[in-house]
């Protein structure tokens, strides 16, 4: 499926790329935006867009910056990005254009495809945000930051958003840090640095045994050795559809030490998105 873009800043002319599965045959049906994680494209969402249609929904998925398709990120960005920048003032920029763009990509396909609102009762029609993993924390982002964007956005997006989905967002992801016990090979600094995002990808798509979680006890889970009883999603997947959807160059390199970095405007972003008035006066999630 080829990539589309909508530019999502008209003063800097930054796009973002996007696969869609198109609206489903019924008139009134709901859209699910979703932001894809770490190494991994867009295009893990494939085989969601292939059966979105006939259970009445349009998905739509698309690229981060810097990833396939989506303008990459100025050499200031980038450093920031990567570094942090001099303090909280560059990063708050950051993570507030972050989520302006995804906004603005919701906006801007709303307004080109003409979809579905929501419906006076919130049951049909309107927008679904979606982040996964890493990705997340877009979404966050996305509601945190509404209050600064324009009147007009603002009121469309409201009309539209009907709920924020976070799929399997780490702590770190929410800025809440690390546990003691946590364990990646991201980080893993005795491992060569090369493999350290190929190895991440077969770790996080093991699976793991666990001993009782109902105990809630960090200690009881697994976070290292992986079953010998499932076999890793990444050992399933086609190597064509695995070299297409998995991305382990610069690009994604910089999600880890944004993570590292942004800790303060992740926590800040999520509480925004989850608890500020003025947040949720954007929306009716």
């Amino acid at each position: 499926m080829a990539f589309q873009t909508l530019v999502v800043n008209a003063s800097t002319g930054v796009e973002l790329s996007f696969i869609d599965s198109g609206p489903p045959a019924q008139d009134v049906y709901t859209t699910i935006f979703a932001v894809h994680g770490m190494i991994f494209t867009n295009l893990v969402f494939q085989k969601v867009l292939d059966i979105a249609p006939s259970k009445g929904v349009r998905f739509v998925a698309l690229n981060r910056r810097p990833f396939p398709g989506s303008t990459p990120f100025t050499p200031e960005e980038l450093d920031v990005t990567l570094t942090g920048g001099t303090g909280d003032a560059d990063r708050d920029v950051q993570i507030e254009a972050r989520g302006h763009e995804i906004a603005m990509f919701v906006a801007e396909f709303i307004k080109k495809f003409t979809i579905p609102a929501l419906s006076q009762d919130g049951k049909q029609g309107g927008v679904a945000l979606l982040g996964w993993s890493v990705g997340a924390a877009y979404p966050l982002a996305a509601i945190g930051s509404a209050p600064t964007l324009p009147k007009d956005v603002k009121e469309l997006l409201g009309s539209y958003i009907r709920s924020l989905i976070s799929y399997e967002p780490a702590g770190l992801v929410l800025g809440l840090g690390m546990p003691a016990q946590q364990w990646t090979p991201l980080a893993d600094t005795t491992m060569p640095e090369n493999i350290r995002l190929p190895s991440f990808g077969q770790w996080v798509t093991s699976y793991f045994d666990h001993e009782d979680i109902t105990q809630r006890d960090l200690d009881k889970l697994s976070w290292i050795l992986s079953s010998p009883t499932h076999i890793p999603t990444l050992y399933r997947i086609p190597t064509d559809e695995l070299n297409a959807m998995m991305r382990l160059g610069d690009d994604a390199g910089t999600d880890l030490p944004f993570l590292a970095a942004f800790q303060n405007q992740l926590l800040i972003s999520c509480r925004k998105a989850l608890f500020n008035a003025m947040s949720l006066k954007s929306s009716p999630i």
